[in-house]
This record gives structure tokens, sequence and C-alpha cells, in this order.
């Protein structure tokens, strides 16, 4: 009979452990869940990371005007205005600039990996995940790069940094989701400067509201020639995602995600350019159908009238970039 009461005791005291573990657990994930709604999952230590000088990031030198355009944004402190897949981003006080930040977060292998690296085989998961996350880093690089070097009208680009070369010699003022502020060593970050603008799907909603239709279509014929010029050039954004990556400037369609561009000969080619365009618009074409079938009917006839007969017959075929 003892015996059955010592087991007993036992078993309620292992159990009172275990839920006092799991109520721990419970508390600490919830406490996590909590923070992360309230701050986006932003902290300075998501968007620093080491970096050394690489003459392939170097960027082209400022004119005169585009320097004191610059020293008139970073005199202002910038407060938080959101995050994309790529970075967290900040709006500046007088709202017409935007600074993006890279998510290192996103850039790095899991912690777990570093804790077990001494054991061979997860060391070298460790090392692939390292390799595989710093050519998709390097990638956004390039395209950051690309885009200020050629594309900055068209990005609304004011100014990239990637380097590690101490030009700027100054600090600034952020203020994440919370309120919190933070002062940020510029040299020792990699940013991304451009105009603010309205997404290209609010814009023609407030165009139609107003009964602009004809502005409306001005924009759709504006964006459909800003596609076709880049491909001349041999320029092309990999990320169809339109709707989420367009953005309207003074009227003027801009890219507000150039994370994904790269520069391809074949792209020049009137065939390749014009299943380009088809992939970039599809979805857009499908969401002006639902919102403004006008806009889509205008927008089916300007690609009809580029691509010729084979557009008719063109097909969707989704590439998902990793």
């Amino acid at each position: 009979m003892y015996s059955i009461r010592m087991r007993i005791g036992m078993w309620y005291k292992n159990l009172k452990k275990i839920l006092w573990i799991v109520v721990f657990c419970s508390c600490a994930y919830g406490a996590g869940r909590l923070y992360y709604y309230f701050t986006d999952g932003f902290s300075l230590g998501n968007i620093v990371t080491e970096f050394s000088y690489d003459p392939r990031w170097n960027m082209h030198a400022l004119d005169g005007e585009e320097q004191e355009t610059l020293d008139r944004i970073l005199n202002q402190s910038f407060h938080y205005l959101g995050k994309g897949c790529q970075s967290y981003v900040f709006e500046s006080e007088d709202k017409e600039f935007v600074i993006k930040f890279f998510k290192y977060q996103r850039y790095r292998p899991k912690p777990w990996l570093e804790w077990f690296s001494f054991i061979p085989f997860i060391d070298e998961i460790r090392q692939q995940k390292i390799e595989k996350k710093q050519t998709k880093l390097e990638r956004v690089y390039a395209s950051w790069k690309l885009s200020f070097d050629h594309l900055q009208n068209e990005g609304g680009l004011i100014y990239a940094h990637l380097n590690d070369n101490h030009d700027l010699k100054r600090s600034m003022i952020l203020y994440d989701k919370i309120g919190t502020k933070h002062s940020v060593n510029l040299d020792g970050m990699q940013f991304l400067i451009q105009r603010k603008a309205n997404m290209i799907c609010t814009e023609l909603d407030s165009l139609m509201a107003q009964g602009k239709i004809e502005e409306s279509k001005q924009l759709l014929s504006d964006l459909t020639e800003m596609i076709l010029f880049e491909h001349e050039r041999g320029f092309v954004d990999e990320d169809h995602a339109l709707m989420q990556n367009t953005a309207v400037l003074n009227g003027k369609p801009i890219h507000v995600d150039v994370g994904l561009f790269s520069q391809r000969e074949d792209v020049k080619n009137i065939v390749t350019s014009h299943d380009e365009l088809f992939k970039k618009t599809f979805k857009f074409r499908v969401w002006l159908q639902k919102q403004h079938p006008e806009l889509a009917s205008y927008l089916d006839q300007k690609l009809y009238a580029v691509i010729g007969e084979p557009f008719l017959s063109m097909e969707f075929v989704e590439v998902i970039h990793g």
C-alpha cells in the first residue's frame, strides 16, 4: 500500500513538473508571438551584418544635386512603415522618401545548425545553407546595383549603399513600429533609398472612383511602354508580381521592388520580350477584370497591339523564385 502511494506521489510530482514546463513554453511562445505582432520582428540585429568592401557593389558617384538631395533626406528621422519579403521599410518625416534595410535573418541559417555544427553532417548542411543564402543575397545586391546604375528613374531611386567604404560618416535616427528610437551608423549598414509612391492598384482605384478613366488608361499605357523600353535595353524584372512591386509617382509608374532585376541579352528579342510582358501583366489583368473591366479591356487591346495574334493563344506559367 505504501509503495502504491509513493508511486502515485512521484507520478503527481512529475506531472506537475511537466505541466509547469508546458505552461512555461506556452508563455514563452506566446510572448514571442506577441512581440513579433507588435514589432513585425524588427530589431537592429536583423538589419545589421558583418560585411566588407567589395568592388562589385560600388555605385556610381552622385552629382551635386543628387548629393544635396541625399543630405536633406538623411538629416530627417525615419519611422517604421512596413516590411516586404527582403527588407524593412521606414518613411521619412516629410513622407516623401523611404529607406529599406535588408532583413538579414532571412539570409542566415537557423541557429540550431550552429549549435550542432560539431556534428559533421550537420556542419555540412550548415555550410550548404550559408552558401545558398549568400548566393540569394548577392543576387539582390546585383539587382540593386543594376537598378541604381541603369534604372534610377524607373525605380524612383535616390541612393544605394552596399559597401563598407566609410563614405557617409554619419548616423540617422529610426523609430520602430512601437516607437522605440534607434541610432544607426549608416557606414555600417546596407540600404536603399527611394521616393515614396502610391501602389498601382490603390492609385487606379482612386482614379476610377473620381471618374478619371482616361488618366487610368494612360497609366496602363505608360506601364506597358516602361516595361518594353526596359527590355529594349536588356533589363528585365524576374519577379512577375506586378501589383505588389509597382507604384505610381507623379502620375507615372515606377518599380518599388528592385530586388530581382537582371540584365539579359535575350530579352531584347521581340518574342522573349513579349513573353515577359505577358507573364508580367497576367495576374494584374485578372485583378483588373474583377475590379475595373473597362481597364482590363483597354490593357488587353494594348497588349494585342504590341504582341499581335500570338497574344490570343499565350498561356501563363508561374515561375517560383527561391
